[in-house]
């Protein structure tokens, strides 16, 4: 099939471009003047330059196109206009540059997230017929993207919207800062207890292969995670078995988050730049329960999610290789 991919650049997308290469598509990226290509260096694909605001160049990039896979977006951002411009406006376009189409695209794959979905009321795992109740503008803003895309392609395009829950594996930047601590013998534990499921990166990635072709997953939504829940001790404790390193707890009260997200916030406001912590990605982090149904996807899309034990010592071998540390 011949693919258009948005964010294969980024940590997400990078690994999905490698999945859809191996499975023999033709990868076309929509990428930037500035994006860092260094992910892509060694994939057979085609690169594109498009402007979002120009629905003639994103016609012209979507030309002979099989399947749309929708990845770029905004993690962090100044406030909640910008989140809204990124992950709605954009993908708006992107759905009504492919309704102009004809023929038109045979699958739109949308790549959002837990935080759409917003926490669960307790371990019990969230379902798709349960209220959404995001947390964060950056949630909202997904969720909002995800109906843009449910109230324009219906019965015209069919459509995958998948929902990764926390997301690790090689490349990663955040859940980095686990890995880091557990290296330098750390192990964090919050004082209150808050549980959560985690997906390996490559498993997002099958998600997205397997959803290309297979009518089961059409104008339906998965949520990605492994079905284990742990506290973030938990993580840590995994992380440090398949690094075969000791470590010793690291209380952290909440007012420890706090404090570092209003001094990267500060941070951010000196520089003007986006915090890569904020205010909100806490009040993310500190919800009692990040829970979320997995069995449509582990059924309809025939995924065997990846243990942490596996997918831990695969991304600390690659942060050693890599010397991240």
């Amino acid at each position: 099939m011949k693919i258009l991919m948005t964010g294969a650049n980024g940590f997400v997308g990078s690994h999905i471009a490698e999945e859809l290469i191996k499975n023999n598509h033709q990868i076309k990226c929509i990428v930037r003047e500035s994006s860092n290509l260094t992910y892509l260096k060694n994939l057979n694909l085609t690169y594109l330059k498009a402007d979002f605001n120009d629905e003639n160049s994103l016609k012209e990039c979507l030309k002979d196109i099989d399947v749309i896979v929708h990845c770029a977006g905004a993690l962090r951002a100044k406030n909640k206009m910008e989140y809204f411009d990124v992950n709605v406006e954009n993908t708006k376009k992107l759905c009504n540059a492919a309704l102009l189409l004809n023929p038109k695209p045979k699958k739109f794959i949308f790549i959002s997230s837990q935080a759409a979905m917003g926490p669960s009321k307790s371990e019990i795992p969230k379902t798709l017929g349960e209220k959404e109740n995001p947390v964060s503008d950056y949630g909202l803003s997904k969720l909002e993207a995800e109906k843009c895309i449910a109230d324009l392609l219906l019965n015209k395009i069919p459509y995958t919207i998948l929902r990764p829950a926390s997301v690790y594996g090689p490349r990663d930047k955040d859940i980095f800062i686990f890995f880091n601590l557990v290296h330098k013998h750390l192990r964090p534990k919050t004082l209150k207890k808050r549980k959560l499921q985690l997906v390996f990166v490559k498993d997002i990635a099958k998600a997205a292969a397997s959803s290309i072709d297979n009518k089961k997953s059409d104008n339906k939504t998965f949520f990605l995670a492994h079905q284990k829940t742990y506290t973030w001790e938990e993580v840590a404790k995994t992380i440090a078995k398949a690094a075969s390193k000791k470590t010793f707890i690291l209380p952290l009260p909440d007012f420890a988050f706090h404090c570092a997200a209003w001094t990267a916030e500060i941070i951010a406001k000196i520089t003007g730049k986006s915090a890569i912590l904020n205010k909100q990605k806490i009040t993310e982090m500190l919800q009692p329960y990040w829970i979320a149904d997995n069995e449509p996807a582990k059924r309809d899309l025939e995924l065997d999610f990846t243990s942490l034990e596996k997918g831990s010592e695969i991304t600390y071998n690659w942060y050693i290789d890599n010397k991240c540390f």
